[in-house]
Order: C-alpha cells, then structure tokens, then sequence
C-alpha cells in the first residue's frame, strides 16, 4: 500500500513540475514576444491593409448583428458571393467593433496570436520529444529544447511581416491554428482513453477548418499531420505505408479534392488559376523554376535575419531556363538533394527529416504554380515552425558534451543567451521599419532600387499628406523602374499623377496622364470618371458626361459616378434622371449637405416644391451655414407666396455673408447663364429679395446712427 502511494505521490510531483514547467514558459515567452514587439503597437496601416480592412466597409462591424457578422464572412469585394478567409476577417470586424480604426487593438490581437501560436509549438515539440520512441534520446533536456527551438522562432525578424503587418494576420491565424491542430491530434493519439482520444480528434478538426478559413494555405495541414504520423508517431515507415496505403490516398486525394474544389468554386473551372499569369512579368514555368531559388532565399533569411536583408517588396530575378541564373539548377539540386536526405535518413534520425519535409511541404501551395507574388517573408511563418529544432538539439548537444567542461559550458550558454538577445534586438529594430507608410518604403527602395512599387507607395505616401511635388518625383522614379509585380502595375502610377495635375488645374498633363493609365487599363471605372471631373470643370458637360456614360458602364453601383450623373441631368434640366442617380448615392454621408441638396432642385424643377423644401431642410440640418440652401427655401416661399417666410430665409443667408467677397460670389453665382443656372436659386427672384432686405436694413442701420447720435449730444450736455 505504502508503495502505491509513493507512485502515487511520485506521479502528483511530475504532474505538478510539469504545470511549472508549461506556466514558467509561458510567463517567459510572454514577456519576450511583448517585449520585443511593444514598439509595434503604434505602427500605421500598410498597403494590402487598405482593400482588405480601412476601405472595406464589410469589415467596418458597428453593431453586433447576424447581418453584420455574416457580411464580415463575404469581405471580398472583387467575389462577394463566396467567404473570403472568414475567420481572419472576422476578427477584423470584432476589432473594427471595439476600436473601429486604431491600429493599437489590431497589434494586440496580432501579437496575442503569435503568442498563442508560440506556446502551441512549444507543447507540441515538448510532447514530441518525450513519446516513447523519442524519450530515452531526447527526454532529459526536452524542456530545454522545446523552449529554445520555439524562441527562436518566435523572435526571428522574418515573424514580422506575420506580426506587424497588420492584414497578415490570415498568415498568422492560420499558423496557431495550424499548430493547435497537430498538438490535438498528437494528445489524440496518446491519450490513453476512447473518450480522450474523440474530444481531441474533434479539436484537431476544428482547429484544423479554422485554420483553412483563416488562409488557404492550411490545406496542406493533413498532409503534415499524415507526415509527422509515419515519420514520428510510426516505428517503420515504410511497413505503415503499406498496410495503410488507402489511408495514404484518401489523406492525399482529400487535399488535392480540397484544392481544386476551391479552384473551381472561386473561378468556375479547375484551371481558372491559370488566368493570373495573364497580368505577372512571368509564365508558370518560369515561377517554378524560380521558386527553388526563392526557398533557399528564405532558408538563408531564417538562419540569417538582419534587418537589412528583409524589405517587404525583394527584388527577385525570374529564372528563365534552368542555367539562367545558373543558381537555378543548383536550387533545385539542392532541395532535391535535402529531401531525398530526409526520407533516406528518416529511420535513423526521425525529427530531423520531419523538419526537412515539413518545412518544404508547407511551401508548397505558394511556391509552386499558383501567379502569386514571387517572394512575401510572411509565407514562411508555417513552415519555418520546426526549422529552429535542429538548431536547438545541437546547442543541447553541446551543453550535454561540455557537461564536464565548466569553461566550454559556459561559452556555449554565453553563446546561446548572445544570440538570443542579437535575434531579438533585430526584431525590434525591423518593427521601426513598419512605423508608417514612408519608413516601410524607403526602407524598401534602399533595398531593392529598381522595384517600381516602393517608389509608388511612397509617392502615394507624399500624395495623401499633401507633398505634392515630392508625390510627383517618386511617381515619376515608380514609371522608370524596370522591375514590376504586374505587367499592368504603372497604371496606377499614371493615374494618380493626372490626379496631382488636375488639383493642380493643370488640365492638359492630367488628361495626358489619364490617358495613358487608360491605355495600359480600359476597364478601369475610375479614370473615366475622373476624365468626366476635367472635362466638367473645363466647361464641357458633353465630352464629360461621354466619359460619365463610360464609367457607368463598367461600374453601375460607383457612387462617385451616380453622383456626378445626377449632377449633370440636373443641369441639363432632367430631374427625373437625375433622381435615379441620386437615389444610389443617397444613403452615402461623405458628400455631405449636397445629396439632399440636389435632391431638393430636382424636385424643385419637378415643381413639388413641398418634397423640394423638405430635402433642403433635411441638407440644412448637416450644414447650416450653406447660404443657398437658405435662398432656394427662399425662392420656394416665394413662389407659393408666403413672402414673409421668403423674406425670413433670405435674412438668413444675408447673414452667412460675410464680407463683400462672399457676397459677390454669390451674386456671380446666381447669374451665371447656361446650364449652371439649373442648380441655381432663381435669380429674378432671390436678387430682388436680397436687395430689398439689404436696402431695408441700410436704413435702420440710419435710424440706429441718429439715434446714436443724438444720445451722444444729450450726455455731451451734461
């Protein structure tokens, strides 16, 4: 009895140390990861963050409603009909909810991810290194282990494209739940009970369909589950495969199904991934053989990650024959070589060639032939999450061999902690990086001079904070560059350099920018909508509602073309065309007092003066400082003859006016001829109002004077 309670005990101990042991790293890694990401928390929105989350309005969530989560779940706006990463974008909405913009609440959940996907890897090595067929080789400094391999992963400087860069997030989702799901299938399969053993299978599923629908990326998971299950959990490899072969092609043919499926449903045939290659400065062939290069420029970044050899934008020679660059063949040797090391030596040396093949299975959904970007160090956060084990295993080994060698201990320790503090430090510096748009593109520029894209962002950059002139330089450096993502990349460079000119009034560059960015893109609704602005404010509504008509065509639900449509149907006296237009814009609150505000001409010109005063009071409750507003309610008063209302609201105005400058323009306003007159008070009418009030008011203004005058008399005599 004495001796079942001393196993007892015994067993409580390991139990209770082991608690110890999962608290202590996670206290420690929490501190590290906040520590060494703490300056993150300020650091702006970036470029794809725009589409995918400030200027989605699916993602901005105000009320917590079925209608409102369910839309998070459809953010794709190019393919609203299909989820887009619904769980990713969800959290998106949740953060919009509690914080809408603030980049702080975004970082957060970012950096609490990272750290959930840390502490998941930790375990999952932690238990790997002590089943059964792993403990007497690795059990004793598995703790050891577990928490440098994860460190090192968790604070290499490549994590933070996945950390700081707020719409990687789907990168970074997809990895914690990626890992989570092989920890629960690694609990499932040594737990010792049935019920056990279906909780943590179910778990492993969940896990892994919220992975998936944080990234894509994870159809790839029950492959490295099947993977680690006869590379790890199997004793002979080759004996399972073939007992299990049907297992082996249901695993398989379920991914390839999976993928395809997906294919299919997103672009209406299996092959519909095909039609990206249409717009890349490259073929499918040429992505695969450049992709080798690609991966062992990632392997290098991992093993070697200073900051300056990370940029968000890597300028990256296409592989065009497998001796051009001749690096090509030698990629491909080289992986090929490492991979047939790994199944080779997979008896002997089980979790060394698990982390060979997990890291280059995990890069083969984008690195292979779908027209991705060649190169995003984001897309290493999964595959890199075994590459630091090996790693860790030596410097035990190290330590484990120099155990006698107090001397040599130390330096190996010293090592050790030197590099971690290094490796952490460089994560810090590269967060400075991501500060804000201009940090991150020069920082991009320095590194890859002959990229287009980082000269136009930062030309954007100066664009949106009113350097105008600095946009233009950069814009200008952005058409020159040779090196392009998109075959079609610079039509966004000419177009926003004939915005520039057209602010600048500078009509016949904007048009000639315009036009080139038309030429290079037809089909893009913008630019003849921003043709029509030239050729309105120029004076010519024909040649401008031509390209109206143009813009409508493309792009039907635009509203800065419905309103622009309207705004010429008034002009040309059409209101019943010009509601239809105002009708798509009207639940649209950027434009201010002026929806209502036509609203109410296009009535007036309808004669239902009633509807057409309504909507003028409706634009007076959001701007009531807008003179006109008061003289068309004046004109309506007038013209249904409650003069006295009329001549109330035309005081109204009087009284926004200013100074003489507004006055005259407002004058001028009134008697402009041609089609501006439609969305005009009417002049024969307004003009004697304002001038009969003034007139009124200039008098009293003389009686006020005597008045004044005469009480200056009265205290004079006394």
């Amino acid at each position: 009895m004495q001796e079942v309670y001393q196993s007892i005990d015994s067993q409580a101990e390991r139990s209770l140390s082991r608690c110890r042991i999962v608290v202590f790293s996670i206290i420690a890694l929490s501190l590290l990861i906040f520590s060494i990401y703490g300056n993150s928390f300020d650091c702006s929105w970036h470029f794809d963050d725009e589409p995918n989350i400030t200027d989605n309005p699916n993602l901005h969530l105000k009320e917590i409603t079925w209608e409102n989560l369910k839309r998070s779940l459809f953010s794709d706006r190019n393919n609203p009909t299909m989820p887009y990463r619904p769980v990713a974008c969800l959290t998106f909405a949740l953060n919009h909810y509690f914080g809408e913009l603030n980049v702080f609440g975004y970082h957060l959940v970012n950096i609490f991810i990272h750290l959930l996907s840390s502490i998941f890897l930790l375990l999952f090595i932690y238990h790997t290194l002590n089943l059964p067929s792993l403990r007497a080789k690795y059990a004793s400094q598995s703790y050891f282990i577990a928490l440098l391999a994860t460190t090192l992963w968790a604070i290499n400087p490549i994590q933070t494209q996945a950390v700081t860069y707020i719409v990687q997030r789907m990168a970074s989702l997809a990895g914690m739940f990626y890992i989570m799901s092989m920890f629960f299938y690694l609990k499932a399969r040594i737990s010792e009970t049935g019920s056990k053993k279906i909780i943590f299978f179910i778990l492993c599923f969940v896990s892994f369909v919220m992975a998936l629908g944080s990234k894509e990326n994870a159809a790839i998971l029950p492959l490295s589950v099947f993977l680690y299950e006869i590379v790890i959990l199997q004793e002979d490899a080759g004996s399972y495969l073939r007992k299990n072969r049907g297992v082996f092609l249901i695993v398989c043919g379920g991914t390839l199904l999976l993928g395809l499926s997906y294919m299919y449903f997103k672009g209406g045939n299996i092959f519909s991934f095909l039609n990206g290659y249409e717009n890349r400065p490259f073929t499918l062939t040429q992505r695969l053989l450049t992709q080798p290069r690609v991966t062992i420029f990632y392997f290098s970044l991992l093993l070697y990650p200073l900051p300056n050899r990370l940029s968000i934008a890597h300028s990256f020679q296409v592989s065009t024959s497998l001796f051009d660059p001749v690096s090509t063949i030698f990629s491909i040797l080289l992986i090929s070589g490492a991979i047939a090391f790994a199944i080779y030596s997979a008896k002997k040396n089980p979790l060394f060639s698990f982390c060979i093949l997990f890291f280059f299975l995990n890069h083969a959904i984008e690195s292979t032939i779908l027209p991705l970007e060649l190169i995003f160090e984001h897309r290493n956060y999964i595959p890199s999450m075994f590459f630091f084990l090996p790693i860790a295993i030596g410097f035990s080994n190290l330590l484990e061999l120099y155990a006698q060698k107090k001397a040599m201990k130390h330096i190996v320790s010293a090592f050790i902690i030197l590099l971690l503090i290094g490796v952490g430090h460089a994560t810090f510096m590269r967060n400075f990086a991501w500060k804000n748009e201009r940090s991150l593109w020069m920082d991009a520029i320095e590194k890859s001079p002959d990229l287009s894209r980082p000269h136009h962002n930062l030309g954007r950059y100066y664009h949106d904070h009113g350097h105008k002139n600095e946009a233009i330089l950069e814009y200008q450096k952005a058409i020159e560059k040779p090196v392009t993502n998109r075959i079609d990349e610079t039509f966004v460079t000419y177009y926003n350099l004939g915005k520039i000119y057209s602010n600048f009034k500078d009509y016949e560059k904007a048009l000639y920018y315009y036009n080139r960015a038309l030429y290079i893109n037809p089909q893009f609704p913008h630019i003849y909508n921003d043709i029509a602005g030239v050729f309105d404010r120029k004076g010519n509504y024909e040649l401008a509602y031509k390209y109206l008509a143009k813009a409508f065509g493309l792009y039907p639900d635009s509203i800065v073309t419905n309103y622009n449509l309207g705004l010429y149907y008034l002009r040309k006296g059409q209101p019943d065309k010009a509601i239809y237009h105002l009708q798509r814009v009207s639940d649209e609150k950027q434009f201010g007092e002026k929806v209502p505000l036509y609203f109410g001409v296009a009535f007036k010109q309808k004669g239902q003066l009633g509807r057409a005063a309504t909507y003028f009071k409706k634009a007076l409750k959001t701007n009531p400082r807008n003179i006109k507003l008061y003289l068309h309610l004046a004109e309506i008063f007038y013209r249904i003859g409650n003069y006295k209302s009329a001549e109330r609201e035309t005081g109204k105005a009087i009284i926004l006016m200013s100074n003489r400058n507004i006055f005259q323009k407002i004058l001028d306003d009134l008697q402009k001829g041609g089609q501006s007159s439609n969305l005009q008070p009417k002049a024969d009418i307004v003009i004697p109002l304002i001038g009969k009030l003034c007139l009124r008011r200039s008098e009293t203004l003389k009686e006020w004077g005597g008045l004044l005058k005469e009480k200056s008399l009265r205290f004079e005599g006394e």
